[in-house]
């Protein structure tokens, strides 16, 4: 890409995650109360005599997300080409998701094979969470993930092979992209827009159709919205 189209895809991609992160919250309820007793605030003594001296509880909330498992599955479907194979595919999935399990969440099973594949060879992550929080070193690695499958023009390939597309970006096939990750929903048309001006700023810089794809097709990927729970 070129400079001016790096910088300008670098803002879009902050505008349109935060955008994408808080509408699938409200949408999905992806919010979780910490605390059970959320609606019962702690307020100390009833007693009109005697004040308490204690300042009210708020509950407090965390966001929720898919565990490794989920996104793991999610990237070898939408990725996974028997025309043009993304490679090394497994093994970008292993070393971002599958084997960041204190990240992602899903302890691992050190039984599942003779070598404790799923373990990466270490037991010490056997005991962890279902799931975890939303965190900036698991969403580093999603990016990590994204970036290296969609760095190769066989990534991008692989997911226009399951979308009806024409040669350029379209909605109707930026609209099946978004929901090739984002399961159950239909993409926003805000969102979808936007996608479309990112595509046209990238087209009057020069960008080849194929890098065009690759940026679209990266800002759903390393969106977190579509990891909520």
């Amino acid at each position: 890409m070129t400079k001016n189209s790096k910088r300008l895809f670098g803002g879009i991609i902050i505008g349109l995650i935060l955008t994408q992160f808080y509408q699938n919250c409200s949408q999905l309820g992806g919010f979780e109360a910490i605390d059970s007793s959320a609606n019962s605030l702690s307020m100390g003594s009833n007693d009109l005599n005697h004040p308490s001296q204690q300042e009210a509880v708020l509950p407090t909330q965390r966001v929720q997300m898919v565990n490794k498992n989920y996104v793991a599955a999610l990237f070898r479907e939408v990725f996974t080409s028997t025309t043009t194979p993304v490679p090394n595919l497994e093994g970008l999935i292993n070393q971002w998701v599958f084997f960041k399990g204190s990240q992602y969440g899903q302890g691992c099973d050190p039984y599942s094979s003779y070598s404790g594949f799923d373990c990466g060879g270490s037991i010490a992550n056997a005991n962890l969470p279902y799931q975890s929080e939303d965190n900036t070193v698991r969403q580093s690695f999603n990016v990590q993930a994204c970036e290296n499958i969609l760095g190769v023009d066989q990534g991008v390939t692989a997911v226009l092979e399951k979308v009806i597309h024409s040669t350029a970006p379209t909605a109707s096939a930026v609209g099946q992209i978004y929901e090739l990750f984002y399961r159950g929903d239909d993409a926003p048309a805000l969102v979808v827009s936007s996608l479309l001006e990112l595509d046209k700023s990238l087209a009057a810089n020069g960008e080849t159709v194929m890098n065009r794809w690759r940026a679209v097709i990266l800002q759903v990927c390393e969106s977190p919205g579509w990891q909520l729970q």
